[in-house]
């Protein structure tokens, strides 16, 4: 059912909801006092760092800064929307999800089509199995492409056997499945014949291409040989935009323990091969380049986006490609990184030749955004001399001004050209510049959209890297038992009066009928005083407490911030094995317990944990504010004191240390 969920309900849902029930169904809780504690399930750790108070339904990592409610705990460790944490909590608690009146969305519109795709994704994945030709298409996956039967099953592998009715026998028995099965693209009609279908998909391998929900949505067919195209995708479809959408994104939730990065490659084999060798958060873009709908939909997920990238001349163009489309729709705390590989090498080769572990030291030393915004500026630029700086400058700002103004990041990336151009940065904010032109290659037939009245037609991928050629030879008998994995499918909706339509004949696809545009993104957060900044590295950084001394008149003062310092530093100074889990569930007080959960949920606070110096920061702000203090005091007392009293010499010693005070100060 489409429409709005009732803020209401989700009220109730929650009402009703025990976040310990949620959590503990997916990973082990152990009781510590009041609270609950447990390895966290969203990062990587040896000792416990995530908490849940059950009292007030909340959770809070320390080690990764994760936190919220029964909701977002789902959305994050079950990789699902809000919609989909929503149906899942109601389905627990029996509750029915209620929608307000709105349109059907394009799921509901075409359940029969979507279940015509799933039925034909096991009929390509059977016949992997039991088609009396299925050794020339096992032979390929696992000797010339040195994939097992696990991962094929994994990825739902299937075979379309040469003929030209195959699919149109097995699932077309019926008008109305042939009608569905070419408004999905996997059956084209006869020019001669109107009426009169034949296969799309005949004598190739298939990869069906998943949503993010796990429903089969479109197929890519690879040839044996040199045939062209070498790589064949369905076309556009009701429910299926390859801008919008990314091969094994699906998988890559269902089989990442914690997806904290998603990299991004350039074919299907790349993220098979990948997974394989262990690396299982890796998509593809579908013979697209990477756009900023796919960089908005992989923010979602994760917080680190790696382009993968060849080394040679398209790959960089391909580079600067991504660069620019990640720019508008970046977010602070959001990292997009560029990796680019030895020329002549893609994933696929590179992860057979080296391993796992090279890859990912590959990854790990990707390159920043911000180093390739600032070489592709410079690269632009053939003057060494003062015009060829200024010419970098404007280059870069050209690309900077895309980023969105209120973005932290952007301030950060103006600070570092006003340091490699030597002009400051106010200056470089306020250069107006005309419309620049994006980067863009020569297009390229497949990646035309479907526009005329006409059928839909072959969509092909040419420029996929030729993977036919692997010394590597895993066993082969893993396909012998393959079986076909079941999705979960959209019951089917019966169409009124039995009419069915040729919408690619009559009336073409439109884009707008089913994408909307997304929400702008949230303004960042303020940044915080010198004392919350403080206060966060002594919550982040507990066992640093007992190495800080806060003096008396520090401690007497009325300053609320101050006070909330005071009261975090007394608890770990006092109990030096106990974390903030712990603190929180032993506090009353109510203003102090808003305060840390502010700090806790602030965008700093991933920063302050990774820092080193924590100790540090916080000795600084006590004798900062020990310096005003005292500063305070000596002008309070030289004032009662009257100008006469300055001629003692204590007086006038305490003048000149008021003096430098000042200095100090304004230094």
């Amino acid at each position: 059912m489409a429409g709005r969920i009732p803020d209401q309900f989700i009220d109730e849902l929650l009402a009703r909801t025990d976040l310990t029930d949620v959590v503990a169904s997916r990973i082990s809780l152990k009781k510590t006092g009041q609270n609950y504690s447990a390895l966290c399930p969203f990062h990587n750790e040896k000792s416990p760092s995530f908490s849940l108070n059950p009292n007030k339904q909340f959770y809070y990592c320390f080690g990764c800064g994760a936190g919220g409610n029964a909701i977002s705990f789902v959305m994050e460790h079950d990789h699902v929307d809000f919609v989909d944490a929503i149906e899942t909590l109601a389905k627990d608690a029996g509750m029915e999800v209620p929608r307000e009146q709105g349109a059907p969305d394009r799921y509901e519109q075409n359940a029969e089509l979507l279940k015509r795709l799933s039925e034909s994704s096991q009929f390509y994945q059977q016949q992997l199995t039991q088609h009396p030709d299925k050794k020339k298409a096992t032979d390929y996956l696992s000797k010339d492409r040195g994939l097992s039967g696990q991962i094929a099953k994994v990825f739902g592998l299937g075979y379309a056997p040469p003929g030209w009715d195959n699919l149109l026998k097995k699932v077309g028995t019926r008008a109305e499945s042939q009608e569905q099965l070419f408004l999905g693209g996997m059956l084209i009609e006869k020019k001669d014949q109107p009426g009169h279908y034949y296969d799309r998909f005949r004598d190739r391998i298939i990869f069906p291409i998943r949503d993010s929900r796990g429903r089969v949505i479109a197929f890519g067919g690879r040839a044996f040989g040199d045939e062209k195209p070498k790589y064949l995708n369905s076309p556009e479809t009701p429910v299926f935009q390859k801008s919008q959408e990314l091969y094994g994104l699906f998988e890559a939730k269902q089989n990442t323990p914690v997806l904290d990065q998603i990299i991004v490659v350039e074919g299907y084999m790349d993220v098979i091969v990948l997974a394989q060798h262990g690396i299982t958060n890796a998509v593809a873009t579908l013979g697209t380049s990477v756009n900023s709908q796919h960089i908005r939909k992989l923010f979602k997920l994760v917080s680190k986006v790696v382009l993968c990238f060849d080394g040679d001349k398209a790959g960089r163009a391909a580079a600067i490609r991504g660069l620019e489309a990640s720019l508008p729709v970046m977010q602070d705390e959001k990292q997009v990184r560029f990796l680019f590989l030895p020329e002549g090498e893609d994933p696929d080769s590179l992860v057979r030749k080296e391993g796992k572990e090279a890859f990912n030291h590959r990854l790990e030393d990707a390159s920043s955004l911000s180093h390739v915004l600032f070489d592709h500026a410079r690269n632009q630029v053939t003057l060494g001399d003062e015009e060829g700086e200024a010419q970098f400058a404007r280059n870069a700002m050209e690309m900077i001004r895309d980023i969105p103004k209120e973005l932290t990041f952007r301030s950060v990336l103006i600070r570092q050209l006003s340091d490699q151009s030597g002009i400051d940065s106010e200056t470089l904010s306020n250069t107006v510049f005309k419309a620049r032109r994006q980067y863009t290659a020569a297009p390229e037939a497949h990646e035309t959209t479907q526009q005329s009245h006409t059928p839909p037609t072959q969509s092909y991928n040419e420029d996929l890297p030729d993977l036919s050629h692997y010394d590597y030879e895993p066993p082969h008998s893993g396909y012998d038992d393959y079986h076909h994995v079941d999705h979960p499918t959209p019951p089917a909706q019966s169409n009124p009066k039995g009419s069915f339509k040729k919408p690619f004949s009559k009336k073409p696809f439109s884009k707008g009928k089913f994408y909307n545009d997304e929400p702008a993104l949230p303004p960042a957060a303020p940044s915080l005083s010198q004392i919350k900044q403080a206060t966060l590295c002594l919550l982040l950084h507990p066992h640093i407490a007992k190495e800080i001394d806060v003096p008396d008149p520090l401690i007497n003062q009325a300053n609320e911030e101050l006070q909330v310092f005071c009261k975090i530093w007394r608890f770990f100074t006092k109990h030096p094995t106990k974390n903030t889990g712990n603190l929180l569930g032993e506090m009353t007080d109510s203003f102090a317990i808003s305060s840390i959960y502010a700090l806790l949920n602030h965008k700093d606070a991933t920063t302050k944990q990774k820092i080193t110096n924590a100790k540090q920061e916080v000795l600084d702000m006590i004798l900062a504010l020990e310096k005003n203090l005292g500063l305070n005091s000596s002008i309070a007392r030289l004032k009662n004191r009257g100008n006469e009293s300055i001629k003692d010499i204590n007086s006038q010693q305490e003048l000149r240390n008021l003096m430098d005070l000042i200095r100090q100060k304004k230094s």
